[in-house]
């Protein structure tokens, strides 16, 4: 009787170990407890920088995070191009826990657009001809990471660089998505309360007056020389975080969305030589700031905006 007590005494103590293990595992795994935070999702393009394009049409079947969709979100058809300078779309909302996720998708329909028609994403030139744009993968699995913080409300941005994301076919003489790697990488995520912005106005004392001048924004010590060469997609500056064409007439430019950092801003200029509606890399351009921050060296904070005044003095040319 004894050894059996031992015994049973022995068992039970072993099952209570396994049990308060099998607890302590299942805690680490799932926080039942975590608390969620409201996380609104917009979309945002930095632009193409291409003067034949006149606008660029997005069909979005679906936007996931860590595998979850957005509510409320609906099949839609975006004119991303629309949407520079700032300008967001709202796409949905979730309520997430406070962490970084780094598991973001943008899933593209590829059938026919929100009214059924064909084809789902497309590029318009000439004013009104479509030219059909094929994703080598439907899901774009962004490169990025995003932090939801403990707040009431987190606004959550896809930045779209279609500069990066849309290359000239050259083979079929019209425009289709970058390869599935350099996609992936056109788009970066971040949350707003995190982010500034650059902005500015310039004065181009070059003898181009009639091209574009583009403004690209690095981290700092991320630029070099062989970012103004194209890369195996044909993408130029490859490496910027985003970019902003000087408007024509107030000669500005704005760098939004910009994370709490240190930056480079470096411009270049493009034109349209042989009149055929596509702008060519012409140059560089050799700038002077009028005022005390430089150009390699621009801190950024959250919620606060950097205004700079520039001269373009020259065209470094090819």
């Amino acid at each position: 009787m004894k050894t059996k007590a031992i015994f049973i005494s022995t068992m039970t103590a072993i099952m209570a170990f396994l049990y308060v293990s099998c607890s302590e595992d299942d805690d680490t795994s799932v926080d039942v407890d975590a608390e969620n935070y409201n996380t609104e999702v917009y979309i945002t393009d930095a632009p193409i920088d291409n003067a034949e394009v006149d606008a660029v049409f997005i069909t979005v079947a679906d936007v996931q995070i860590d595998g979850q969709s957005l509510s409320g979100f609906e099949k839609t058809t975006i004119e991303l191009s629309a949407l520079t300078d700032g300008e967001t779309q709202l796409l949905g909302d979730l309520d997430l826990e406070a962490k970084e996720y780094d598991d973001i998708d943008l899933i593209l329909a590829t059938d026919s657009d929100v009214n059924g028609d064909s084809p789902a994403n497309y590029v318009v030139v000439d004013g009104s001809t479509k030219v059909a744009l094929e994703a080598p993968n439907a899901t774009i699995n962004i490169d990025s990471d995003v932090d939801v913080a403990a707040q009431d409300t987190n606004q959550i941005v896809l930045d779209v660089d279609l500069r990066k994301a849309i290359v000239a076919d050259e083979a079929n003489g019209g425009y289709n998505f970058s390869s599935e790697s350099q996609l992936n990488s056109s788009v970066r995520v971040v949350n707003t309360i995190s982010t500034g912005m650059i902005s500015g106005t310039v004065t181009n004392e070059t003898e181009t007056q009639d091209g574009v001048m583009v403004a690209y924004v690095y981290e700092l010590e991320d630029y070099t020389v062989a970012e103004s060469e194209e890369n195996t997609d044909g993408v130029r500056f490859a490496n910027s975080v985003s970019s902003s064409v000087v408007a024509e007439g107030t000669q500005d430019f704005t760098l939004h969305f910009l994370e709490a950092d240190t930056y480079e801003v470096h411009f270049a200029s493009y034109t349209d030589s042989n009149n055929d509606g596509m702008l060519a890399f012409e140059g560089m351009v050799d700038t002077e700031v009028d005022g005390s921050i430089a150009l390699d060296n621009i801190e950024v904070n959250a919620g606060a905006e950097v205004t700079l005044d520039i001269i373009l003095q020259s065209i470094l040319f090819l």
